[in-house]
């Protein structure tokens, strides 16, 4: 998942650029179409790291094979998988068990991931599929990092699937990297934030999310972080020939 997490979200959750992307010509369709072009674009990567939950750590690794990223994580002792396959109009969760591979359910998507907060869902960046979004108007709230962004709200097509109704992203104008990433519940309010803390530079000169900090709203007071967790990247090895 390659600039996330400018995706992720996946976003990544992972960090895409969006190279090329004028500010005059620009859509949500054609940001986010771009993203996904991206994530299938990125080649053979092998990254590994943790999520972190307080003192709870769970081992994780990201593959992306073609149209296909592969999560595994360790839980009870044992590795586990699900796949991302990335189509033309969406992306399809697989649960993958000795082998074999089986469409995960749609009411599994919010199920949370080992013990953590994160969810198949904010690991799969499922939004980034959601079209007829809009970009908000710039305003001092476009700026993240110092940095000036566009502002994407995608609306969910199917609102009683997932844990979201609504999400906005904040895309760097100049570089494309998704700083922060807003998912709102069917009550209009904030549900979970996703930031980027930290990202690295590749050889080939992409980009990386290196740590995403991802904040658990509560539901009566959306200004009020209830948990906190923490996807953190190793170092990420150079792209295979």
């Amino acid at each position: 998942m390659k600039k996330w997490m400018g995706q992720l979200m996946a976003l990544m959750a992972l960090v895409p650029a969006l190279a090329g992307a004028q500010e005059e010509k620009a859509s949500a369709d054609d940001l986010l179409r771009e993203m996904r072009q991206m994530m299938v674009s990125q080649g053979s990567r092998d990254v590994v790291g943790n999520i972190r939950k307080k003192d709870l750590r769970v081992p994780f690794s990201l593959s992306s094979r073609g149209d296909t990223i592969a999560f595994q994580y360790k839980e009870g002792g044992a590795w586990k998988r699900f796949d991302v396959h990335i189509g033309d109009k969406k992306a399809d969760l697989l649960l993958v068990n000795q082998g074999k591979a089986v469409v995960m359910a749609p009411s599994s998507y919010s199920q949370p991931i080992a013990g953590t907060d994160v969810t198949y869902e904010d690991l799969s960046l499922r939004f980034l599929y959601w079209k007829g979004g809009t970009i908000l108007p710039d305003s001092a709230d476009s700026r993240i990092k110092g940095r000036d962004c566009y502002i994407v709200q995608s609306a969910n097509p199917s609102p009683g699937v997932g844990q979201f109704a609504s999400v906005r992203l904040w895309i760097d104008k100049e570089n494309g990297t998704v700083w922060q990433v807003d998912g709102y519940g069917r009550d209009g309010k904030l549900k979970k934030r996703f930031t980027i803390t930290s990202v690295q530079r590749l050889s080939d000169g992409t980009w990386f999310f290196k740590q995403m900090k991802m904040e658990v709203r509560n539901p009566q007071n959306e200004k009020r972080t209830i948990a906190l967790d923490y996807l953190e990247m190793d170092d990420i090895p150079n792209k295979k020939s």
